[in-house]
């Protein structure tokens, strides 16, 4: 009795320690497109960790080409996330619709476009690929590049002009 207990235990173990090491067949992977915005001109994108091609449209305006085989299945065929430094304006991304192999990628356009904006940073999924979901993440840095204007900078070189105004009417007349 004891001999098939062990056996048993044994078995048991080898079964859950397999089970916990392994994953389950329908957990496969996951497709992600990573777009991150370093400025007005300025993103990139990578597609499983490859970086995609992502052409310049104007300022705060880009698209690339989506991967052969991409089905859209966001949301009024795009996702919107909100902006980090104003809650008001979100980056919008339409993932194909009139030109199907392209995303088209618009930044700082204002809330309320249809689309319920994410957090920034947050994951989303936005299609499919050979039947493998693809999400996508939007990373805005755009803020910490453009940085506030130095006031300080100004203030003074108007008041050196101002000044140096007096000086010269005094040359002048």
């Amino acid at each position: 009795m004891f001999d098939s207990t062990l056996k048993i235990l044994a078995a048991l173990m080898l079964a859950i320690t397999a089970a916990w090491t392994t994953q389950p067949v329908f957990g496969g992977a996951v497709h992600q497109f990573v777009l991150t915005e370093n400025s007005s001109t300025s993103l990139s994108v990578t597609y499983d960790g490859s970086p995609l091609t992502v052409n310049f449209v104007s300022s705060e305006s880009w698209n690339f080409i989506l991967p052969a085989g991409f089905i859209n299945t966001s949301v009024e065929g795009g996702q919107a996330w909100t902006e980090p430094e104003n809650s008001t304006l979100v980056n919008f991304v339409t993932f194909g619709g009139e030109v199907a192999n392209l995303a088209f990628i618009t930044s700082d356009l204002l809330a309320g476009s249809g689309v319920s904006p994410i957090a920034d940073g947050t994951s989303v999924e936005v299609g499919t690929v050979g039947g493998v979901v693809v999400f996508a993440t939007f990373n805005d840095k755009a803020a910490a590049s453009e940085g506030v204007p130095d006031t300080g900078t100004t203030c003074s070189l108007l008041a050196l002009s101002l000044i140096g105004l007096p000086f010269l009417r005094r040359k002048l007349c």
